[in-house]
């Protein structure tokens, strides 16, 4: 050999090999399906009652908030509506509409005076 060249080197050839396909990939599909399947259901089974608990929890939250507003708003009217009765506001009003008390002549224990026959 000459320095500096490079004999060739007669390598393996492929022209003979003929391309097959590989007989397991159907039995490797239906298992990595049926596996795949399997985790989907316990996904599924673990999953969804988790999230239906967690969607009574924010319905829960939810109404008890909607509970405090409705007693704070009860609250208020019954406030209101003891205010409206209160005897001083009553004949305040009855003063401004030019209502006053009966004086003592006025008053008396025969219940059918006044009366239309």
């Amino acid at each position: 050999m000459i320095a500096g060249t490079a004999s060739p080197v007669a390598g393996p050839s492929n022209r003979f090999l003929r391309p097959q396909r590989d007989r397991r990939w159907p039995q490797v599909l239906s298992i990595v399906l049926v596996m795949s399947a399997v985790v989907l259901v316990a996904l599924f089974l673990v999953g969804w009652p988790r999230l239906q608990s967690t969607s009574i929890h924010y319905d829960l939250i939810r109404l008890r908030a909607e509970v405090r507003e409705l007693e704070r708003r009860e609250s208020e009217l019954r406030l209101a509506l003891e205010e409206e009765r209160n005897p001083a506001r009553i004949a305040g009003l009855a003063r401004d509409a030019g209502l006053a008390p009966p004086s003592p002549a006025e008053m008396t224990a025969d219940r059918s005076v006044g009366v239309e026959p």
